[in-house]
């Protein structure tokens, strides 16, 4: 495949009110930030428009020029994204300078964030069937491995969420928002600074962040990850799982009732998904791996080492029964 040839003085002009996106959650709020997504007239190997999200950093009065701070700003993310290309990470593919403003320009996964399949109206999407999510959870571990492991130096991202990943038209998942992102300097299993860490999107926060005391390591993303798979599961809202409001402390307390009588994991299971017998057992065992990802204790979470490892020897490989008891 041919890189793209991108235009970009058409892309700057398509920097409009029009074209002002959310499309993923940030927990840093910088006024003087733009999400955009724009069309780019320049040609790829097939000929048509490539689908861009643009992020603009600028001052908070646009009048001014780029200072050090904005510069910092988009060199902090780039360099933690330019370097480390992985086909479940967004990637950067130009930068644009100007005196007034420096844009960093992704390629565009286009089937939206996972959140939108799982919690928003579907209108005439068919809802996502389970080999789909199957392939969401694996593609998702496989770019968290790819940072825990697979960099110079860690990185752990601090905000993985349903909003934060993004499907492309194979439902393949794509990381994205690295704001909040940072190189683990001391090496995995060691504590990072929790000073100037703020706290995560509810429900998907793991529990250290608002506990001082606590040492927080690159197992944060694990927890994250591990609420994911329980998304996936259940359809349920990380924030919305029962009377709890939090998916995370209902799927622990319902999975000890579930061992005793594994027949009612079927009440858990999103409705949604079609020929659900099919994949009870995979199903179970991702349910069970999501617990797992999430106790409280960060040492007794698995790596993502592992859980990518037992991703890849649980789905479909077990008898449902044994799959609700601890592995």
């Amino acid at each position: 495949m041919q890189p793209i040839m991108l235009n970009e003085q058409a892309i700057v002009n398509n920097l409009t009110e029009d074209n002002v996106t959310r499309m993923w959650a940030s927990r840093t709020t910088w006024e003087d930030e733009q999400l955009y997504i724009v069309l780019d007239q320049g040609t790829t190997d097939i000929g048509h428009p490539a689908s861009l999200v643009v992020k603009k950093f600028q001052n908070e009065n646009p009048a001014l020029q780029v200072d050090a701070n904005v510069k910092y700003r988009y060199k902090s993310e780039m360099i933690l994204l330019v370097s480390n290309s992985h086909d479940n990470i967004i990637k950067v593919i130009d930068l644009i300078e100007r005196e007034d403003a420096i844009m960093l320009v992704y390629g565009y996964p286009v089937n939206g964030s996972l959140r939108s399949w799982l919690h928003q109206p579907m209108d005439d999407r068919q809802p996502l069937s389970w080999p789909q999510r199957r392939l969401i959870a694996i593609g998702t571990a496989k770019g968290l491995h790819h940072l825990h492991y697979g960099c110079n130096k860690p990185i752990i991202h601090h905000n993985i969420s349903s909003d934060n990943i993004l499907l492309d038209q194979n439902c393949n998942a794509v990381i994205t928002n690295f704001d909040d992102a940072c190189m683990h300097m001391a090496g995995l299993g060691q504590p990072l600074p929790i000073m100037g860490v703020r706290p995560g999107n509810f429900g998907f926060a793991a529990p250290e962040y608002g506990n001082t005391a606590s040492h927080m390591t690159e197992k944060v993303d694990t927890y994250s990850f591990g609420v994911i798979l329980l998304e996936l599961v259940t359809g349920r809202m990380a924030n919305g799982g029962g009377g709890d409001g939090n998916l995370a402390i209902w799927a622990h307390k319902v999975i000890e009732l579930m061992a005793k009588q594994p027949e009612k994991f079927e009440s858990v299971v999103d409705k949604r998904i079609p020929d659900q017998a099919r994949y009870i057992d995979d199903m179970a065992s991702v349910f069970r791996l999501g617990v797992d990802c999430t106790v409280v204790d960060p040492q007794q979470r698995p790596s993502m080492h592992m859980v990518l490892k037992r991703l890849h020897r649980l789905l479909g490989c077990r008898p449902f029964r044994g799959l609700l008891t601890r592995l």
